[in-house]
């Protein structure tokens, strides 16, 4: 079971980002009021509410892709895949405890109380709570569009490795011819 479209996506990525000027370190108060932020944002409750999604999605994933396996190799995978979830899930967790003071590198104070008080007005509120059906409704697309990447992403990974091979044995074939 491969994962390459978000390392794809990411790799896409790369060219539009842009080295920003080094902005001085935020202090303890504008660190306080990101969190304030981050917190009436919810983040913690959306980002498990998107683990159980990605749960879900790994296992209908797992499920199409062991069809023909015995139930022992079902299992062995469904155990890996599990050890995997957890791990990714952990690790990003860990991206979510850093949050605060990313914000407070970002965001201005001013942009901060903005955002708090967005998030903390009755629009706000109903913004956050309706996350899970939007990510819901966009599941099916990012499903829809993984598998139709993934034929493409083969097709150039294998061109690729076909192109690393005879690469490899061009120098060694140039070398045999006297």
């Amino acid at each position: 079971m491969k994962r390459i479209p978000p390392l794809v996506l990411c790799l896409a990525l790369i060219p539009f980002l842009r080295a920003a000027e080094p902005a001085p370190a935020p202090d303890a108060a504008q660190i306080e009021l990101a969190h304030q932020v981050i917190k009436s944002m919810h983040a913690d409750r959306a980002f498990d509410q998107m683990s159980v999604q990605m749960q879900k999605i790994a296992a209908q994933s797992l499920s199409l892709n062991t069809a023909n396996l015995t139930p022992e190799q079902k299992a062995a995978a469904a155990k890996v895949s599990s050890q995997v979830m957890a791990l990714s899930i952990e690790a990003a967790k860990g991206l979510v405890d850093k949050m605060d003071v990313i914000y407070a590198e970002v965001y201005s104070p001013a942009e901060l109380r903005a955002m708090k008080a967005f998030y903390e007005s009755p629009e706000g509120v109903s913004m956050v709570e309706k996350q899970p059906q939007i990510m819901q409704k966009i599941m099916p697309y990012v499903t829809s569009m993984q598998r139709d990447l993934m034929p493409k992403i083969q097709k150039i990974a294998e061109a690729a490795r076909v192109e690393a091979q005879g690469a490899v044995a061009a120098p060694t074939t140039q070398a045999a011819k006297p």
